[in-house]
């Protein structure tokens, strides 16, 4: 009996049904008993993995795969699709191959049988994965296209229900026959989202009051022993679902995480759906106008300090309770819960004088320096890293050329046969995509040295020579100016004030004159 290995593989966690992959695996169950002399070993579950963006190295299934066939645990690979072993040009074929060099037959339920007999077989794994790669970059693209076309018609894609919904299964069915889940209010949650859009609209609360009242009236959020915050609030409030409408494309991933697009951007159905509808449009259209007009700029007393306090033991907002110079400073993470350690009230006042003292201690240290060598020093640098990205433009010009012939002569090699040559081309491609990586991240990292060199230019151009004389008597926008410049953020401890500072100044231009 011959012992097969299933490997079940989807490229995003939509694509999962309850932690599982049916169609393929049902395929693949009904194509093993169409043969009597195979047997069902072992199932192998790839969830949410891209087989383009992700190298065989960073598959742990894969690898799974590759220790049990040393071990001699299966002798068939089988898989719904071929692309399902991968998709990316310079290395599945080549994981293809070595599974038939260790003797396993590698099958597809659509495809058949993939063996490397001479050069064609060899053309045609490659080919097949080339292809493979190209057509991941096009689904891309029209999955993009299609989600925009479907959330204009008003069809929702979120896996979870936002809060005020649940999801349940709906009569609609997606182009590959699975049931789609819809959003149906759950009345429980909508009575708070309602009370949210009438606190902000009808009682003018801002974000930060409504957490506090949901949390002295132990309104409870879904997520288990979470506080509401002003964030999760604007969230809310932000939503155009609870008036009726869906959407799309309202944040956008980097590698620190999501960030929220400008709300033209957004992609919103063109239809009203009153089954989903929470709050009325209008009700919906004031919540929003006020959250904006107090967030324009001037719209609230700004003080020197204003935005720059943070509570040294929850890390919240610390702000002053009061309108007049001689209020107090207080938590707002203490006023929420109630359990932060902070309880010493510093005057804003006397508070804005400590802070005034430390940053003129900054500036009488500028006085003594001549700015006008630093610049220059500065220009200097900048030249010669703007050569070096003359350079850099023209190694990073030559890498892309040779991946094109690299490609070319691996489709050569495969067609000689020249095992040897094959593997050494390979490895000459993999280490110049390798290279160009380099070169990239290299031309990354002295763009950003240019942009600080000039910031720093502009800074000893245009304020310091200044900032010294004229903080005393200047006016609250230019002391908020400086402070910018200064200091990142003011903590507030019982016993002691620390100021974070962004960068140090003074400490980079004594350098200079040493």
């Amino acid at each position: 009996m011959k012992r097969v290995g299933c490997l079940y593989r989807v490229s995003t966690k939509k694509q999962t049904y309850n932690n599982d992959i049916p169609v393929q695996k049902k395929a693949c169950k009904k194509f093993i008993k169409l043969h009597d002399d195979w047997v069902l070993k072992k199932e192998y579950m790839e969830l949410g993995v891209s087989g383009y963006k992700l190298g065989e190295k960073e598959r742990d299934v894969l690898q799974t795969i590759k220790k049990d066939v040393c071990n001699k645990e299966i002798d068939i690979l089988l898989v719904f699709l071929f692309d399902r072993i991968g998709r990316r040009e310079d290395e599945t074929p080549f994981v293809v191959k070595w599974l038939i060099d260790q003797g396993i037959e590698v099958w597809s339920v659509n495809e058949g049988q993939r063996e490397i007999k001479d050069n064609y077989d060899k053309l045609i794994n490659y080919i097949t994965y080339w292809q493979a790669e190209g057509e991941s970059e096009k689904i891309s693209i029209r999955s993009k296209e299609e989600r925009i076309r479907l959330t204009k018609e008003g069809i929702y894609f979120g896996n979870y229900a936002p809060y005020g919904y649940e999801m349940v299964n709906s009569d609609l069915y997606s182009k590959i026959g699975k049931q789609r889940r819809i959003p149906v209010i759950y009345e429980e949650e909508a009575k708070i989202i309602r009370k949210i859009y009438e606190l902000i609209a009808i009682k003018k609360y801002g974000t930060d009051k409504v957490a506090v009242y949901l949390n002295k009236k132990e309104i409870k959020r879904r997520k288990e022993n979470c506080l509401w915050d002003s964030h999760i609030i604007l969230e809310i409030v932000r939503n155009p679902i609870y008036k009726g409408y869906v959407s799309f494309g309202k944040r956008r991933r980097n590698r620190d995480g999501n960030i929220r697009k400008s709300k033209d951007t957004w992609i919103i159905a063109d239809k009203q759906n009153p089954d989903i509808t929470i709050v009325s449009e209008e009700l919906w259209q004031t919540a929003n106008e006020l959250i904006d007009s107090r967030s324009r700029k001037g719209s609230r007393l700004l003080r020197l300090l204003s935005g720059y306090t943070r509570c040294g033991y929850c890390n919240n907002h610390i702000v002053p309770k009061g309108r007049t110079k001689y209020c107090y400073m207080l938590c707002k993470g203490k006023q929420k819960t109630g359990d932060c350690e902070y309880h010493r009230n510093y005057r804003v006042d006397i508070l804005e004088t400590i802070i005034s003292n430390e940053v003129k201690k900054y500036l009488d240290t500028y006085k003594k320096i001549d700015f006008r060598n630093a610049i220059v020093k500065r220009v200097k640098r900048i030249k010669r890293r703007e050569e070096k990205i003359r350079l850099l433009n023209q190694k990073i010009s030559y890498s892309k050329n040779r991946l094109i012939e690299l490609k070319t002569d691996i489709v050569a090699s495969l067609m000689s046969g020249d095992e040897e040559q094959n593997k050494s081309i390979s490895q000459e491609f993999n280490d110049e995509k390798d290279n160009l990586k380099q070169l990239n991240e290299q031309l990354t990292k002295i763009k950003e040295e240019i942009n600080l060199n000039n910031q720093e230019i502009n800074s000893l151009k245009e304020y310091i020579p200044t900032w010294s004389k004229e903080f005393d008597k200047a006016p609250l926008e230019i002391k908020r100016e400086i402070l910018d410049r200064l200091i990142e953020k003011v903590y507030l401890y019982n016993d002691k004030v620390e100021i974070k500072v962004k960068y140090p100044i003074s400490t980079m231009l004594v350098k200079e004159n040493i």
